[in-house]
């Protein structure tokens, strides 16, 4: 379990090796080789990642900063994702970056990089839940899944979860509340706390609500 503001406050209490000049990154489940969780830390304002391809799906969530590549500048609050076969070059960015990679950035075959649209999300956007869930004249939890590519071996889902009578069981590698507050597995757990699983292999989260209030959680699986 992770507060992702206290990363953001002190970036140096926690364990980063250099990944590339003037960024860093922690691992939180995974090794650099392989699928990972980490978190990516730009140490200068205008932050600099060369070009590189992502054989499988790429998922990044701005914690705090802003990041830029060639489809545009993605805020505080974004998450996005790139498909399989995608590649960018990252310029002008800062600030820190939750990244889960269902296969490590290639920067040796950049040529094989295709055209691509990114998937996309305001997590802070009020209308992001508004859709009707499928089953929604039935009580119980509401979840929108995140069109993603199945080959890109990757899925997200959002979850909220508004009454304390509810629960939802989600198998993923990581859970991140957004707005509100959750318990997860048993946890009380504020905004922009993180739960990672121990490694690559998902993990069961049981996820609720406070007794009074609301859940706005995001999950990201491999």
């Amino acid at each position: 379990m992770l507060d992702l503001a206290d990363v953001t406050a002190n970036p140096t209490h926690y364990e980063w090796f250099d990944f590339k000049p003037n960024v860093k990154k922690l691992i939180l489940a995974g090794a650099p080789e392989t699928e990972h969780v980490a978190i990516l830390w730009y140490t200068v304002p205008d932050g600099h990642v060369g070009l590189h391809r992502h054989n499988k799906t790429e998922s990044v969530y701005v914690i705090d900063g802003s990041q830029t590549d060639g489809k545009g500048a993605y805020p505080k609050g974004t998450v996005y994702f790139n498909p399989p076969g995608s590649g960018h070059e990252i310029t002008k960015s800062s600030g820190f970056f939750l990244l889960a990679y269902a296969a490590p950035p290639d920067f040796a075959h950049t040529d094989g990089i295709g055209e691509y649209t990114p998937v996309r999300i305001d997590t802070a956007d009020p209308k992001l839940m508004s859709a009707p869930a499928p089953d929604a004249a039935r009580p119980g939890p509401h979840t929108m899944d995140i069109p993603l590519e199945s080959a890109g071996g990757m899925s997200g889902r959002f979850i909220e979860i508004s009454s304390p009578q509810e629960h939802y069981e989600y198998l993923g590698n990581y859970l991140l509340v957004l707005e509100g507050s959750c318990q997860v597995s048993g946890q009380p757990l504020g905004k922009q706390a993180l739960v990672v699983a121990k490694s690559v292999k998902p993990e069961p989260f049981e996820v609720a609500a406070p007794a009074a209030g609301a859940c706005l959680a995001m999950g990201v699986s491999f």
